[in-house]
């Protein structure tokens, strides 16, 4: 068997694990976590494939940029989404 089926079968268990997190998770922020670990599995996943361009563009576009929007927005409506009572600096305060 060789080491790069092994490791295709390893990072594809990984991400099928934390796209099932990401479901039963009720907490959003945790969800957003499991969202980037399934990102990160599957460009580790196109490196095995060889292509080295869509990896980088999966970390960089969506593990990046996406998931820092998708984050500030569940923080910018932090009150109604997960109960949060608090100040974040730029984003306001809430009662």
């Amino acid at each position: 068997m060789s080491l790069h089926l092994i490791l295709f079968s390893v990072f594809g268990l990984v991400c099928v694990a934390g796209a099932v997190n990401l479901l039963v998770q009720r907490h959003p922020i945790n969800s957003a976590l499991s969202l980037v670990v399934v990102m990160g599995s599957l460009a580790v996943e196109y490196l095995l494939l060889g292509a080295e361009f869509v990896a980088a563009v999966q970390v960089i576009v969506y593990a990046g940029a996406i998931m820092v929007l998708f984050v500030f927005v569940i923080m910018k409506n932090a009150p109604k989404v997960v109960g949060w009572r608090g100040c974040w600096g730029f984003l306001g305060c809430w009662q």
